[in-house]
This record gives C-alpha cells, structure tokens and sequence, in this order.
C-alpha cells in the first residue's frame, strides 16, 4: 500500500456526496485516507423543503454551499471544491438551456479542468455518478463522462517526476436493480406512482429500474451511517428524512442497505467476486 492514499470523488450538486456515499467517505477518512471532493455545480435547480422558498439564485447558492461545508466537516472529508458552474436542472426543463450550466460547456474544458485536479491531489482511486445519473440527472451524466475521460487522459500520461502514475481505480455508484424492482411493485400498492416520484414528480423509478449499474463493490459503512445521517441533516434545504420509498421496504432489507455501500468498478474491468474495498490492490 502507498504511504498516502488518496480518494476523489467528482459530484455534481452539494448533498450528491452525502446522501449516496457519505458514509464510505466518512469511512476512508476515519482510516487516514485523504478524501477530496469536488462539487461540479451551484445545487440551484435543487428543490427546497422549506416553505421560505430560497428562489435567488445567489441566496440559494451561498445557502447550499453552506450547508455543503457543514456536511463535509461531519463526514471529515479534506477538502472541497466547488467549479463555478450553475445546477443544469432535470431533463427538458428550462434550466438546461442557461449558459451557464453544467450541461452547456465544452466538454474538453471540463475533462482539462478535472485533470488539473487530479495533477494537484494525485489520487489512486476516483469515484463519481453511474452512467445513467442515478435518476437520469444531466448533471450526474455529464460528470460521469468527464470524470470517466480524466481518469484515462491521466492514465496516459505515464509516471511523473514526482512518482504519481496516474489514478489506478475508477468507481461508479451503484444499487442493487432487484430491490428497486421491488420497490416499483411495492409503490401502487401504497397508492404511489412509481412513474412520478419526487417533490417535483420528476422521477421515474420504473425507468431506472431497467438501468443496469452492476454492483461490483460493497463497502462495509456500518460504523459511519450516523455520520452520514449527521451530514445528511446538514444539507437542511434538501433533507426530507431520507428516501421515501426505502419506507415500502422490509425492515431487514432498510437496514441492510443503511449498512453498505454498493459501487460499480469500471476500472480496472471487475472480477467475479465482490469487493470489499476500493483501495485493494492500489500499490
């Protein structure tokens, strides 16, 4: 194992790195690893809880920036970026258009942008949004993309004078498709609509259920789902208690998943067996 292990995980809004993986980085924190996040853009399309609607785009965005630095302190991550790029929105909707979001720029800036942190910070292992964005978030594809193209750029380049080789391990987030089938047979029996999910009714737990994020790696965060539970509280402006369909499920299977962590290793390609830790192998 190297003297210094180094995690970083590209997310697109403030709350993405606690409500999915909060408590595996809060783990590899705890166990000395230094833990970098970068959070691609402002959260602004984000829906709010409260009912003191936050709807200035800078109050909003210093609100959830806030809330983000508050979050990342529970989970004793090492640093936090954020890139100056506004919340892209939910697929055909009007937020997708603004110059400014995510989605509208140059994908070549991005990837060069990323690959310049990952020269300063020189991780072994990066993680980011599945392919399909979870719930099919542009700003979660858009992140995979460059993510997935820095990973390999940096790769290419060989060892460093300094003796970095580039990262070694690309992960995906995950979820295990059987329970979310479940859920989806779960839903109309409790009067829900698994076609329209969410506060906003934009979500299509149907369509995602056909979405194949194989889950390659599971990481043990028993130990660290209060720290998760802490800085999902933090993110107040987008905490509604967690998941309301993880309630449809059995209780043995709500705390199964509350106790790990699922991730699709997309690099190098998986064996058959499931990991157990993102750092195995990283020399």
């Amino acid at each position: 194992m190297p003297q210094k292990r180094v995690l970083l995980a590209l997310f697109a809004h403030p709350d993405d790195e606690t409500f999915g993986p909060g408590a595996t980085l809060a783990r590899y924190a705890a166990e000395g690893v230094q833990v970098h996040v970068i959070i691609a853009t402002d959260g602004i399309a984000g829906s709010v809880v409260e009912a003191n609607k936050l709807e200035e785009h800078e109050v909003l965005a210093q609100v959830r920036s806030t809330e983000l630095a508050n979050a990342t302190v529970a989970l004793d991550i090492t640093t936090v970026w954020s890139l100056p790029y506004r919340d892209s929105g939910m697929r055909n909707t009007s937020a997708n258009q603004h110059p400014d979001a995510l989605i509208q720029q140059p994908l070549h800036c991005l990837i060069e942008n990323l690959g310049e942190y990952i020269e300063r910070l020189q991780p072994q292992v990066i993680m980011t949004h599945d392919p399909f964005g979870g719930y099919g978030h542009p700003d979660h594809i858009r992140c995979c993309e460059v993510a997935t193209a820095a990973f390999h750029v940096a790769r290419q380049k060989g060892p460093r004078p300094n003796g970095y080789r580039g990262p070694q391990k690309l992960y995906y987030s995950a979820s295990d498709k059987r329970l979310t089938r479940l859920m989806v047979k779960l839903m109309p029996l409790f009067g829900q609509d698994p076609t329209a999910m969410g506060r906003n009714k934009d979500i299509n737990w149907v369509e995602i259920a056909k979405w194949e994020t194989p889950v390659t790696t599971r990481i043990d965060s028993r130990l660290y789902y209060q720290l998760r539970l802490v800085a999902s509280r933090a993110h107040a402006t987008q905490f509604g208690g967690g998941p309301g369909w993880m309630r449809l499920l059995p209780k043995f299977l709500r705390r199964g998943m509350s106790g790990f962590d699922s991730y699709t290793r997309a690099y190098p390609e998986a064996e058959a067996y499931v990991e157990q830790d993102l750092f195995a192998g990283v020399f």
